[in-house]
């Protein structure tokens, strides 16, 4: 405490000292005395400031609860796109899965045709085979007929 503090205090507990029993009468008959002007318009004017922070507090309350239903229904709203784009996700996997099987599906028929082809022509040249040393053996035959004739 500095000491250019000490007089102002000693003055102020004087002087509250010296109107204590002034404030304690006035205190008394306090309950009987009309307000004055001022403290009827100080009294109007912390009822009103009380309403409006009673107000400012539900307004705050209200646009809390406005924005956490917004917030609400836009997670909502982002859960249901994300949902839908797995959906269509998975979706197109299928799709892709089922052209893949169906190529490969394709494919094995075609390499079965294919087999199934050379197995034909395998077939038509061992017969062709068979039917070309027929005809050697039997011109063989003819020809040494004719020379056993001569």
């Amino acid at each position: 405490m500095s000491v250019l503090g000490v007089p102002k205090m000693l003055v102020d507990r004087s002087v509250k000292l010296a109107r204590m029993p002034i404030d304690l009468t006035l205190g008394a008959i306090g309950g009987l005395r009309q307000p004055t002007p001022e403290e009827q318009l100080a009294d109007k004017q912390r009822e009103h400031a009380e309403r409006l922070r009673g107000e400012a507090d539900r307004e705050r309350r209200e646009a809390d609860e406005e924005r956490r239903e917004r917030e609400s229904l836009a997670r909502e709203a982002a859960s249901a796109r994300k949902q839908k784009a797995a959906e269509s996700t998975a979706k197109k996997e299928r799709a892709n899965a089922k052209r893949e099987r169906s190529a490969k599906l394709e494919k094995l028929e075609a390499k079965a045709e294919s087999i199934e082809a050379k197995e034909a022509a395998a077939r038509v040249e061992r017969e062709a085979e068979r039917v070309k040393e027929s005809a050697t053996a039997a011109k063989q035959v003819r020809k040494d007929d004719a020379d056993s004739r001569d």
